[in-house]
This record gives C-alpha cells, sequence and structure tokens, in this order.
C-alpha cells in the first residue's frame, strides 16, 4: 500500500499591517488578565463552602 499524503489546508484572511498591529495591540492587552473575574469569585466562594461532591 502506498502512503497518501495528507495536506492540511489552512484558511488565510488577508489582512492591512494596520489591522495587524490593532490586533496584537489588543492581545497583547488581552494576554494574562482574567476576563471573567466575577465567575471566578463566585466559583471559589462556592467551592469553599463546599464539603463534598455529590457523585
Amino acid at each position: 500500500m502506498e502512503k497518501e499524503k495528507m495536506e492540511k489546508s489552512t484558511k488565510i484572511i488577508s489582512m492591512s499591517d494596520a489591522t495587524k498591529k490593532k490586533n496584537a495591540k489588543v492581545a497583547e492587552e488581552i494576554n494574562g488578565r482574567n476576563l471573567f473575574t466575577e465567575k471566578i469569585e463566585i466559583t471559589k466562594k462556592t467551592l469553599e463552602d463546599l464539603k463534598y461532591l455529590p457523585i
């Protein structure tokens, strides 16, 4: 049997340099942030009060 070569296709969206710079700036600002701080705090509080898991 011959091994068939699998080709991976990717869709490339063309962007202007200005758009790429804006996207890079937004990505840097978001990187490392917790975007759902309220839900994280509620979950932590809920888990603190939980004594056992109902399985």
